[in-house]
Order: structure tokens, then C-alpha cells, then sequence
């Protein structure tokens, strides 16, 4: 009979699974097999120092982290690093105000991940100086760990801005889905 010494077994993202405690074969779980630690951020512009968005071609700074459970999201230059491999959800939601049009899209690891840098996920315009047009995307994304995420204001018209109020507004959210 042959012995396999074994005194850890780790998961496929490199995290110590399984522990054999000692010489009694006690085996503890470092994550229950039907718990995953929930990645999920939730953050939103804050217009508290003039933060609506009014320049084009530049990542867009989420600047109030109201969720990141992983520690993942960083509020000054607006990346999200993928702490694990998987699967994210990622969606992102402005005001559009004023006339004008305005594009932005998601871009991982700062490549733009539906077709080139002249399209778009979301694009948006507006005619009427007066009106406001609340804009919406999602996007299922596959991520390597160390990955980027982030949101990118890749174009507008006029006088077209993002609004960077102190509510819900605007925001942008990436869930770890598997």
C-alpha cells in the first residue's frame, strides 16, 4: 500500500481548500464548498468638487465606493482588478444632461472588449438642452486574476455632460458571478 502525504489542498485560484490538521486526519475547510466569498463592488460619482464629466476620452473615476468587498476598486483612477478568475457582471449607469451625445464603453485591461475604439456599448443623444437621459449597460466579461475593469467616457458632442451627483445618479457595479 502505498501513502500520499498530503497536508493542504488548494482551489484552482491558487487558495488553501482543504487543511489535514494533524496526525488524527482532522480536515478543516478554509470555504465551505457551497459558500464562495462574494465579490462585489458598488460605486458612484460624486459631484461634491465639480465632478460631473464634461471631457471626453478618459477612464471614468466612480469616486465614492459605497461597496468593495474585495478590496478591488481603486476610487482614484477608476480600475477594477479582478481578484479572482471567472466570470463578472458589470454594469454601469449615468445622467446624461444638456444636448449633445455622449459614448462610453467597457474596457478591460484598457482594451475595448466589443469591437474597436469606434464602437460603443452605450450611446446616447440628446436634442433638447433641458431634457436628462438616464443611460444603462451590462456585460458579462471573462477575467483572468489581475484583469482590469473599468468604464471608459470615449466620446461626445456639444454640450453633453455626465452627472456626478451625490446620489444614484450614476454608478457602477461588478459582481463575481463564477
Amino acid at each position: 500500500m502505498s501513502t500520499l502525504n498530503v497536508t493542504n489542498i488548494k482551489a484552482a485560484d491558487g487558495t488553501s481548500a482543504l487543511t489535514i490538521a494533524n496526525s488524527t486526519g482532522a480536515v478543516t475547510q478554509t470555504v465551505p464548498p457551497s459558500v464562495t466569498t462574494p465579490i462585489l463592488l458598488w460605486a458612484r460619482l460624486d459631484n461634491a468638487a465639480g465632478n460631473s464629466l464634461t471631457s471626453a476620452d478618459t477612464t471614468i473615476v466612480w469616486n465614492v465606493e459605497m461597496v468593495d468587498t474585495a478590496s478591488a476598486y481603486n476610487n482614484t483612477n477608476g480600475y477594477f482588478t479582478c481578484p479572482r478568475a471567472g466570470y463578472y457582471e458589470v454594469h454601469w449607469h449615468y445622467l446624461h444632461r444638456f444636448d449633445g451625445y455622449i459614448r462610453t464603453t467597457l474596457r478591460k485591461n484598457d482594451t475595448y472588449i466589443y469591437g474597436s475604439g469606434g464602437s460603443t456599448i452605450i450611446y446616447t443623444n440628446n436634442t433638447d438642452s433641458g431634457d436628462e437621459i438616464m443611460a444603462s449597460g451590462t456585460a458579462i466579461v471573462n477575467c483572468a486574476v489581475n484583469d482590469t475593469l473599468s468604464i471608459y467616457f470615449y466620446n461626445k458632442s456639444g454640450n453633453a455632460d455626465i452627472y456626478g451627483g451625490s446620489n444614484s445618479h450614476n454608478g457602477f457595479t461588478v459582481k463575481f458571478i463564477g
